[in-house]
């Protein structure tokens, strides 16, 4: 890809853990993704629409509304030097996670937002 950087950075940042479930089995992660492109050649449109088609797909809850659309992408722009830049885009992002008792051990499954949108939480136990 002729766009690509010359360096990337991921950083996760402001995390938090919210329980979900009445028995607290269930919880959420709360988390911006931080993608540092350094030396990143224009045009990033193809980027861009790459990142919001993996987010309606992946994170639809973030979609939903203007607000949360608003705060689900950002960007920043630094170092312009002709058609290269570096180039900063977050993520806010969450993930749920239950956990179900399997013989001795417990194990933790993630509920896509897809499923937890289109399926009653009732048959998660909630």
């Amino acid at each position: 890809d002729n766009n690509s950087a010359t360096k990337n950075q991921f950083i996760v940042k402001d995390g938090i853990v919210e329980p979900f479930s009445v028995d607290n089995s269930g919880f959420q992660y709360h988390f911006t993704l931080s993608m540092n492109l350094t030396n990143y050649r224009y045009p990033f449109e193809d980027l861009i629409a790459s990142i919001v088609i993996w987010m309606q797909a992946n994170q639809p809850d973030a979609m939903i509304s203007l607000q949360s659309r608003q705060q689900a992408i950002k960007f920043n722009i630094a170092n312009i030097i002709g058609n290269q830049c570096d180039l900063t885009i977050e993520l806010t992002l969450s993930e749920r996670i239950k956990s179900i008792q399997q013989q001795d051990k417990l194990e933790f499954n993630s509920l896509t937002d897809r499923i937890i949108l289109q399926e009653p939480l009732e048959k998660y136990g909630y």
